[in-house]
C-alpha cells in the first residue's frame, strides 16, 4: 500500500526509515557527493510517498518525495519528485513506478518534472516522462531532465 503524508504527520519511526532508505542507497551505495538532507522535505507543500516492506511495518522499501518547483520551470511544471528510492532487495518489483503512478494519479493536472538517473530514465518514459535538454552531473552521477505535461493522460 502506498502512503502520502506531510512531514508534520510522519512519525519518527517513519522519518528514520525513511532516512535510513536514503542513505542506504544514495550514500553507500551510488556514492552521492552532496547534501542529502536540504531541509525541503519540511516544506509545508512537500508530500512524502512511500511503501513499506512487507514483513517489517516499520521499514520502508520505496520512497520518493514531491516538492514545489523553485527555477525556470515552474510555470510549466510546477511540481518536482525526487529522491526516487527503492531497496536493493525490493527492486524489478515496480516499486518505483507504483509510487510514480499514484502521484500522476493524485497531481493529474499539473505538470512534473525530475532530475532521472541516466541508467533509470525509462522507468520514468514508461509513465509518460520525455527528455528535455542534456545530461548532467548531479552529485556525482548523470542525469537528464525529464517532464510530464499536466493532463497527459493515464500513466
Amino acid at each position: 500500500m502506498i502512503e502520502r503524508a506531510s512531514f508534520s504527520a510522519i512519525s519518527a519511526t517513519d522519518v528514520y526509515a525513511i532516512s535510513a532508505l536514503r542513505t542506504d542507497v544514495f550514500y553507500l551505495e551510488q556514492s552521492c557527493t552532496e547534501p542529502e538532507m536540504d531541509w525541503r522535505d519540511l516544506e509545508d507543500t512537500a508530500e512524502h510517498y512511500f511503501i513499506r516492506d512487507d514483513n517489517d511495518s516499520r521499514k520502508v522499501v520505496a520512497y520518493l518525495r514531491v516538492i514545489d518547483t523553485l527555477d525556470e520551470f515552474s510555470s510549466s511544471y510546477p511540481r518536482t519528485i525526487g529522491r526516487v528510492v527503492v531497496d536493493a532487495a525490493d527492486r524489478g518489483r515496480g516499486l518505483s513506478s507504483k509510487l510514480l503512478q499514484q502521484v500522476i494519479a493524485d497531481h493529474p493536472n499539473t505538470g512534473l518534472i525530475l532530475h532521472a538517473q541516466t541508467q533509470a530514465k525509462a522507468v520514468y518514459a514508461k509513465v509518460g516522462f520525455h527528455e528535455i535538454g542534456e545530461t548532467f552531473m548531479e552529485a556525482g552521477i548523470e542525469h537528464i531532465t525529464m517532464v510530464r505535461d499536466a493532463g497527459s493522460g493515464e500513466a
